[in-house]
């Protein structure tokens, strides 16, 4: 019975564990953590802010701005914060991380490979387009 490798059409011939130690791995990586953990702290702390007014100032949550309460306001606008950090994320992710997905993958092909498989065993793999992540 074949593997997971196998199954899924990639090449088992490639070496993972020495894309995850390259250079350009670890730069895609690193970046795209400090990305998310920026984007999420702006998230928390957007909700936070918004917990603890609904919390603690009742008062001001209850009072209404052109007929609208001011609770509903700050509850839209997690709605807004949510789709612009969405949106801030998909622009990062196709203007500055694809492009790094893109070399990774076009390295991996020939430096990567094990050493008792010939390269150009694996070289078709690599060439083959890559599939967009759902992000």
């Amino acid at each position: 019975m074949p593997d997971a490798t196998e199954q899924d059409g990639r090449s088992a011939d490639v070496d993972w564990t020495r894309i995850e130690r390259s250079p350009e791995f670890r730069e895609l990586t690193s970046r795209r953590h400090r990305f998310i953990a920026m984007l999420g702290a702006v998230t928390l702390v957007s909700f936070s802010v918004y917990l603890g007014l609904a919390v603690y100032a009742t008062d001001f949550m209850g009072t209404t701005i052109g007929g609208v309460p001011v609770a509903w306001l700050a509850a839209m606008s997690q709605v807004l914060v949510t789709w612009a950090v969405t949106w801030t994320y998909l622009r990062k992710a196709d203007r500055e991380f694809a492009p790094l997905e893109q070399r990774v993958a076009e390295r991996a092909g020939g430096r990567f490979t094990r050493a008792d498989e010939p390269a150009e065993a694996t070289a078709p793999a690599a060439e083959a387009p890559m599939e967009r992540s759902a992000r």
